[in-house]
């Protein structure tokens, strides 16, 4: 594997305890004590699963929009590998497409798809980072609120993501490992 260690330090998440402002006319979820858009991480990271060994992937290295956000052998390609874009916008960016990582159709039902899209901007590309004490860190949308996750017990390859209410569940629990 070519990970380097994991990086999860409570140094890293920063709070933010506001509530978010309207933009554009949208509506977007309150900010909850202890998240941050995203914490002091390196540039370019994959995002491993704390319920299997698994990391968050464009599916089968696609690169359109709507390609399925997924779980995956930790392999170190560029469809496992996500850039942060720092300020505001909070976003996830797939290193091998360049399309961010979202929550398709601007949904806020638990069950709706995570999935990679051109970056626009949007209230549902943008996504807070809690640190999870003694673990690894949630990733909560902030248009809906929800949490990204696998589903519970799946552990196969191919699962995919979909965003539910935050538990704080393994199975929604992000490990952020830098990259070589």
């Amino acid at each position: 594997m070519a990970f380097k260690a994991r990086i999860v330090s409570a140094v890293f998440a920063t709070a933010l305890g506001a509530s978010l402002a309207l933009t554009a006319g949208v509506p977007t979820a309150s900010a909850a004590a202890g998240d941050s858009f995203h914490p002091a991480l390196p540039d370019v990271i994959a995002l491993e699963s704390a319920a299997s060994p698994h990391c968050l992937e464009a599916a089968g290295w696609r690169v359109d929009n709507g390609a399925p956000a997924q779980q995956w052998d930790c392999t170190g390609g560029a469809n496992q590998k996500w850039s942060l874009v720092a300020g505001a916008a909070g976003s996830i960016v797939n290193v091998n497409s360049g399309k961010c990582l979202e929550i398709a159709n601007w949904s806020n039902q638990d069950g709706a798809a995570a999935q990679q899209w051109d970056c626009t901007g949007g209230w549902n590309q943008k996504w807070y980072w809690t640190h999870i004490p003694g673990t690894g860190y949630t990733l909560r949308n902030a248009f809906s609120g929800k949490c990204l996750e696998i589903a519970l017990g799946d552990n196969s390859n191919g699962a995919v993501g979909r965003q539910w209410d935050c538990w704080a569940g393994n199975n929604q629990i992000w490990y952020p490992m830098a990259t070589n």
